[in-house]
C-alpha cells in the first residue's frame, strides 16, 4: 500500500533517485567487472563483447546500431578486443565483403568465470528476498525497461 501522504512528485522523485542510485551502482559494477576480466578492458569495450556474446556472430553495424554508439568508439573498441585475444572475425558465407565478429575461447572462458561471480554477487545482495520479491523484481524492470520510448 502506499502512503497517501506521499504526493505523485514525491513518489517520482523518489524513483528518479533509486534510478540514479542503480546506474552509479551499475557503472561502477561494470569498471569491475571489465577489470576483473582483463585489465586492460574499458567499461565501453566490455559491453561491445558482451553483445558480441548476445549476438554472435555479430556484425559490427549491429552493435552500433544495437548500442548506440559511434562507429569509430566501436571500431577502437574491437580493435582493442582483438589485440587482447578476447575477439576473432570471421567472414560472411553470403558477402566476402564483410565479416561477423565471435568471441575466442579465452572470452569464453573468462565471461563463464565472470558469470559464476555476477551470480554470486547477485545471490549475496538479495538473499534474503523471498521467490516472489524476485519474480516482481524482475517482472517490473521488464516492464520499466520495455517502457523506455527510446529504446
Amino acid at each position: 500500500m502506499t502512503d497517501p501522504t506521499i504526493s505523485e512528485q514525491e513518489l517520482m522523485l523518489g524513483i528518479e533517485a533509486g534510478i540514479v542510485e542503480l546506474f552509479r551502482s551499475g557503472r561502477s559494477a561494470l569498471r569491475d567487472y571489465a577489470k576483473g576480466f582483463h585489465p586492460d578492458l574499458q567499461p565501453t569495450g566490455f559491453n561491445i563483447l558482451r553483445m558480441i556474446f548476445t549476438c554472435a556472430p555479430a556484425q559490427a553495424s549491429t552493435i552500433i546500431q544495437q548500442m548506440g554508439l559511434d562507429k569509430s568508439a566501436v571500431s577502437r573498441q574491437i580493435k582493442v578486443l582483438r589485440d587482447l585475444g578476447l575477439v576473432d572475425t570471421q567472414p560472411d558465407p553470403r558477402d566476402g565483403r564483410s565479416s561477423f565478429l565471435v568471441p575466442t575461447p579465452l572470452a569464453e572462458e573468462r565471461m563463464e568465470v565472470l558469470r559464476q561471480r555476477v551470480k554470486n554477487d547477485y545471490r549475496d545482495r538479495l538473499g534474503e528476498w523471498t521467490s516472489d520479491d524476485l519474480a516482481t523484481f524482475s517482472a517490473l524492470l521488464a516492464r520499466f525497461n520495455a517502457s523506455d520510448p527510446r529504446a
